[in-house]
């Protein structure tokens, strides 16, 4: 007896990729990744303008807050320009003398000069060398006027001032880390009474 052998053929029934669809799906997830990036950078972008608009405002706000504490106290104007505002102010109450406070810009740079007095009345110095100056914010970019003068009528003074009519300071300040490019300045303005140089006092 003679046993007939059969031949079984064995065919896959898996679909496959042709290149073509390959390289269809890679071009397409090319795309979409060039795509989320592109808006993941612009997002991350917006906020770091964003970020730095509000950091400019706080700091800006901190500085007015600062010079209004300081300044609306002057008991004696000694020079007032357009960048300069020079003044006599009594920190201490026990100090038969007042303290010479100097706020001014350097370059770009906000800042104020302290200097304590030397010798006895009537020969109070206050001499330079002794100055401490400190830096109040930098990146200034409003460098031909920051303050602005007022006589006891609310009027403003014209250059040169004479700083025995002054009774009100008003201080502008406007902040931009890079003038090339975003986020737009930003402006703060205060403007204080001079409280110890009232008319009516």
């Amino acid at each position: 007896m003679k046993l007939k052998s059969k031949n079984y053929q064995l065919t896959s029934k898996k679909p496959g990729f042709t290149l073509i669809e390959m390289v269809t799906v890679i071009a397409l997830f090319s795309m979409l990744t060039l795509i989320m990036s592109a808006f993941l950078s612009q997002s991350i972008k917006s906020y770091r303008i964003k970020r730095q608009s509000v950091d400019l405002q706080e700091k800006s706000a901190h500085v007015m807050r600062e010079f209004e504490q300081t300044a609306r106290a002057a008991s004696t104007v000694i020079n007032a320009s357009e960048t300069e505002f020079k003044f006599y102010r009594f920190f201490d109450l026990t100090s038969p003398y007042p303290k010479q406070v100097r706020y001014f810009l350097d370059g770009d740079k906000f800042k104020i000069g302290e200097t304590d007095p030397v010798g006895v009345a009537p020969n109070i110095i206050y001499p330079s060398q002794n100055e401490i100056i400190t830096l109040i914010i930098e990146d200034v970019v409003n460098t031909d006027v920051l303050f602005k003068y007022y006589n006891g009528a609310s009027v403003i003074i014209s250059d040169p001032v004479d700083e025995t009519n002054v009774r009100m300071v008003e201080l502008t300040i406007s902040l931009d880390q890079n003038p090339n490019a975003p986020p737009e300045p930003i402006v703060e303005t205060t403007k204080i009474e001079l409280r110890n140089m009232k008319d009516n006092l």
